[in-house]
């Protein structure tokens, strides 16, 4: 297991040994540049400072800082008249590292998931379609039908009572017509 102290760098400590390594091939590259480049040469100071920017020279946040040094020098080198634009300094970091993958994941999911919500509303239409069919048969039966229900209740009740009133009527006109036929003789 390596040692604390063999993940410090340039000043830093770094969380694994990886990154310390990294951060030393930094400091080693950025004594190779200041052997040979010429602080005073604005030019060659510009093309220095690009280079490490579009080829990805420093990975850690040593290159970084070396990065924000030439910045600097070039900003205070620059001319007032000169068309110079600096790029800006990528930031490396493992923030920034841990950070992207979660939102690029974040998009795939909620892509992902606007595709499953597309399925489920034309799912969940087919099936509010397919309830409110049944429903409407079942209102139609329920007002065809015989049985008294919640609708019909009242006029299924009164036809109850009519009939019944009929039927005793009949029986009372049937048992008065044999009275009077026994009374008769």
């Amino acid at each position: 297991m390596a040692l604390k102290d063999d993940y410090i760098a340039g000043g830093f400590e770094f969380a694994t040994d990886a990154e310390a390594k990294a951060a030393k091939n930094d400091e080693n590259k950025i004594r190779a540049i200041d052997k040979k480049l010429n602080y005073n040469n604005f030019e060659a100071v510009s093309m220095v400072y690009n280079k490490a920017i579009e080829n990805n020279v420093f990975e850690t946040v040593i290159g970084e800082l070396y990065l924000k040094k030439l910045q600097e020098h070039l900003i205070e080198m620059k001319e007032a008249n000169s068309d110079f634009i600096l790029k800006p300094i990528p930031i490396r970091s493992r923030l920034s590292l841990t950070k992207q993958p979660e939102e690029t994941t974040k998009v795939k999911v909620q892509i992902r998931s606007q595709k499953e919500i597309k399925e489920k509303l034309k799912f969940s239409t087919i099936l509010n379609l397919l309830l409110a069919f049944i429903i409407v048969i079942l209102f139609i039966i329920t007002l065809t039908g015989e049985n008294a229900n919640i609708i019909n209740y009242r006029t299924a009740i009164t036809n109850q009572y009519a009939q019944w009133e009929q039927e005793l009527q009949d029986r009372e006109a049937a048992v008065r017509e044999k009275e009077k036929e026994l009374f008769a003789e």
